[in-house]
């Protein structure tokens, strides 16, 4: 599945720590992350096996932000796909906080270097919308994506979920926080020439432990597609969707942390 996510929207990357100190006006964070499955909407972009990724984000006074993202990718070239070297994610947009309300609206390109023909390319552009509420240690809210040009198929798709996370800490070990997360949605694909537009749900749930700026995430991802529905165009790549477990170990950090 030629898909991808910016790793801002990532269930398991760890909370901003809020400080009591002025906000800067601008900082630079950045991660690197390794996982033992690339798993996107329910389906696996990496055919099951490990991935590792990275990012880095401009962030200026507390408004807007810039960031690129890279994962390595595994899609094979003997079904017709175009097996690109690697996805890299162009986003940005707007993001806030209003006391216990944040929204985070913007848009992302996703770009896959080294496709190979005759494949039909698969880069293409989302826009968002991330409106959250936290209460204590609880952040709720819906996500919503849309584009006119899924995978490069001309097909208008929209996903949208609800996502959860449940954050807590021990008053004796000021550097260590615990979570627990979760998110269900559905996928709305049109048909069109070049995709038959198959509509699914997908969810994961998991949690994890982060110890200041390392982070241990497990998670289980699961989708109702049918084995021969497990792309978006329906080639029936059986091995892309179904439960799966996992696990991931990241660093995240920003300059102004550093210092």
């Amino acid at each position: 599945m030629m898909v991808g996510a910016a790793s801002a929207a990532d269930l398991a990357a760890p909370e901003p720590i809020v400080e009591a100190s002025v906000t800067p006006v601008w900082d630079i964070a950045f991660g690197v992350k390794l996982t033992s499955d690339y798993v996107f909407r329910g389906i696996t972009n990496s055919k099951g096996n490990p991935a590792v990724q990275g990012y880095a984000e401009l962030q200026a006074f507390d408004w807007i932000y810039a960031g690129i993202w890279s994962s390595s990718v595994d899609f094979s070239s003997k079904y017709g796909y175009s097996d690109p070297s690697s996805e890299v994610d162009l986003y940005g947009g707007f993001r806030h906080t209003w006391d216990y309300f944040s929204l985070d609206i913007g848009g992302l390109y996703y770009w896959y270097p080294g496709e190979k023909g005759p494949a039909r390319e698969t880069d293409y552009w989302e826009i968002f919308a991330k409106p959250s509420f936290t209460f204590g240690g609880l952040s709720i809210g819906p996500t919503v994506y849309w584009t006119s040009d899924f995978v490069n198929t001309s097909a208008n798709a929209t996903y949208l979920s609800g996502v959860a996370k449940y954050t807590f800490a021990l008053d004796s070990q000021p550097d260590l926080s615990f979570y627990v997360s979760g998110e269900f949605g559905k996928q709305w694909v049109e048909r069109t020439k070049y995709n038959l537009g198959i509509d699914y749900l997908s969810w994961n749930a998991g949690g994890g432990v982060t110890y200041k700026a390392v982070t241990l995430d497990l998670r289980y991802s699961g989708a109702d597609l049918k084995k021969r529905e497990c792309t978006p165009q329906g080639f029936g790549l059986k091995s892309w969707c179904g439960d799966r477990f996992m696990a991931s170990l990241s660093f995240d950090t920003s300059l102004n942390k550093l210092k």
